[in-house]
């Protein structure tokens, strides 16, 4: 097997977990779902396959202190600024610049930092015949297998069967199809071959930065120059330079969706996003201390307190020290309605 890295994107700002998540503690460095947060969870499901010498972050100034909290063993030097936000591309890009000076030959796994995966051994299965297929020089994506018609996902349709050695099967992306209305999706799941879109990809650094060079020029050029000052005391200042010329769009549209040598893996791994408080209590139920009359379906987080429920259902009640959540869990993606009108009256400190 190669020299496998992994590269974890530890950007965004959860909104819709609000008020447990904020801008100085973001969803992915929360203990939601068990001891460790989300971010230590991604580390950890990796450690069979790569060494933290072999594990990047690439992350806003901001969460720099963060993550070398919740990853104290991570190097100094493995924790990747990006300045500010111009999208995923972008922030990716960079530590492709990196990860390439460091190692030309390297393969990078790139995971967001902020999901569930319930089957981690399969994951590491499904990631080596990723692996594999990079090496053969593809863009590689994990399909997750869907449970459901989701419209809050994109998909991804697979082609023919890609000839490559490895322990799970390898196809030829067909399409990418951005979050469908409903009876799209129920289509998709009845057809067979389609795949729910996690976001994460493995591939050669050599070959993903061909494909910026094709698809986003003047990203490439930033990048090029990013990649000849690294490791010099020069590389804060260009970076400062070039990063406002960067693209600002995402990595599935920049370049999987554009790119000829797509493939995807399915991966029946137990993924899960947590992307709001409905998706997370299918997964867990609350930390309060309940008393329930007459009421079901309640996800309740309230440290130190009790909550009496009576007569209620299927609400999100979510208890901060300086916040109250009270929401329907249909509603709940909704919550980052919330935290914009918060950040257009100013209140920045329930941000």
């Amino acid at each position: 097997m190669p020299r496998l890295y992994a590269l974890i994107l530890s950007g965004g700002a959860g909104t819709r977990l609000w008020p447990r998540s904020r801008k100085a503690m973001p969803k992915q460095f929360l203990d939601l779902l068990g001891p460790r947060s989300l971010l230590q969870d991604t580390a950890e499901r990796i450690a069979e396959l790569i060494p933290t010498e072999r594990i990047f972050v690439v992350a806003p100034p901001e969460h720099r202190a963060l993550i070398h909290e919740q990853l104290p063993e991570l190097p100094d030097d493995h924790v990747l600024v990006e300045p500010y936000p111009r999208g995923n591309a972008a922030a990716i890009g960079l530590a492709m610049a990196s990860l390439h000076a460091f190692d030309p030959d390297a393969v990078v796994a790139v995971l967001p930092s902020d999901h569930v995966v319930g089957r981690p051994q399969r994951f590491r299965t499904v990631l080596i015949a990723a692996t594999a297929a990079a090496e053969a020089g593809h863009i590689v994506t994990l399909g997750i297998e869907p449970t459901g018609p989701d419209t809050g996902l994109g998909w991804i349709q697979a082609g023919g069967r890609i000839a490559v050695e490895a322990p799970a099967e390898v196809y030829r992306v067909e399409r990418f199809v951005e979050k469908p209305k409903r009876d799209a999706a129920e289509k998709m799941l009845a057809s067979g071959g389609h795949y729910w879109n996690a976001g994460m990809f493995v591939w050669r650094a050599a070959t993903v930065l061909d494909a910026y060079r094709e698809h986003l020029p003047q990203t490439a050029k930033a990048l090029a120059a990013l990649e000849e000052v690294h490791g010099t005391d020069r590389y804060e200042a260009v970076l400062s330079e070039v990063w406002e010329e960067t693209d600002r769009t995402t990595i599935d549209w920049g370049i999987a969706e554009k790119a000829r040598n797509v493939a995807v893996v399915p991966a029946d791994i137990g993924w899960h996003d947590v992307g709001d408080w409905q998706r997370l209590a299918a997964l867990a139920s609350g930390s309060a201390d309940t008393v329930e009359v007459d009421a079901s379906g309640v996800y309740a987080w309230a440290l130190g307190k009790a909550v009496a429920l009576v007569g209620v259902h299927d609400l999100i009640v979510i208890d901060t020290p300086d916040a109250l959540l009270i929401a329907s869990k249909d509603r709940s993606g909704d919550v980052k309605a919330v935290v914009d009108r918060l950040r257009q009256e100013g209140r920045e400190e329930l941000l």
